[in-house]
């Protein structure tokens, strides 16, 4: 850790609202043995990933690491089983001494702009918080152009500045309260039983997927961070969140 920085318990906040589902740990994902990144360090990076599934959920991937004790990155996604049209859950935390990085968002796996009825059940719903995050101090547009063409309309980035007391709980508000909101989808989501609206949804979301696979940890990360972990351990990264 960098002296005189206390990084933000992200991992510990997103776990605790994760932790009281019904969780299955997994041990391989996509034919990916997880053991290598459940606890790792390579050259000045350190981490540990892991991912679980639920009954309507394919994996929750969640984890985070250090590079050089100079920046904390962590992640958090949500996969939706097949037999649901529920969205896709999608947050990125790149910290620094004086300045956290963001990106938090409830992906649409339908064309939310013809599809009204779920544009109101997912993305209208969660409005409101992407109104009450608009003002923070370095709300910005997602800078990947790539990444940002998959976001929904309601998706919050920034680079926040730590110039005062409660900037980096502030940074993290959004990250924990979009995910609050998307929790609340599950009770109520039941299996998809129209065949062209299935047909719909598994090639939006596999088409996210494989989007968010090849460019998401290759943008997201430090350039150091990458180099450290290798090509391997990136795609056992893209594995447990995509």
């Amino acid at each position: 850790m960098e002296s005189g920085v206390k990084w933000t318990p992200y991992l510990e906040k997103m776990r605790g609202l994760i932790d009281p589902l019904n969780l299955t740990a997994l041990k391989e994902c996509q034919g990916h043995n997880l053991v290598p990144v459940q606890d790792f360090a390579r050259g000045q990076t350190r981490g540990r990933f892991s991912a679980y599934c639920t009954d309507m959920t394919e994996k929750i991937g969640i984890g985070s690491l250090s590079s050089a004790d100079k920046r904390q990155c962590a992640f958090c996604t949500i996969i939706p089983k097949e037999d649901y049209d529920l969205p896709l859950f999608i947050s990125r935390w790149e910290e620094g001494a004086e300045e956290i990085i963001l990106l938090v968002d409830i992906v649409p796996t339908v064309d939310s702009l013809i599809d009204e009825e779920y544009r109101k059940k997912y993305i209208e719903s969660v409005q409101p918080l992407w109104e009450r995050f608009a003002s923070l101090p370095g709300i910005c547009p997602e800078e990947s152009d790539i990444i940002r063409s998959l976001c929904s309309i309601i998706y919050t980035a920034a680079r926040i500045p730590i110039d005062k007391e409660g900037m980096r709980l502030a940074a993290l508000a959004p990250h924990t309260e979009y995910l609050k909101s998307y929790l609340a989808f599950l009770p109520g989501a039941v299996p998809v039983t129209d065949e062209a609206k299935k047909k719909e949804l598994k090639g939006k979301r596999g088409s996210l997927r494989k989007t968010l696979g090849a460019h998401f940890f290759n943008e997201m990360l430090p350039a150091p961070a990458r180099g450290d972990l290798g090509n391997a351990m990136l795609e056992l990264l893209n594995a447990i969140y995509f």
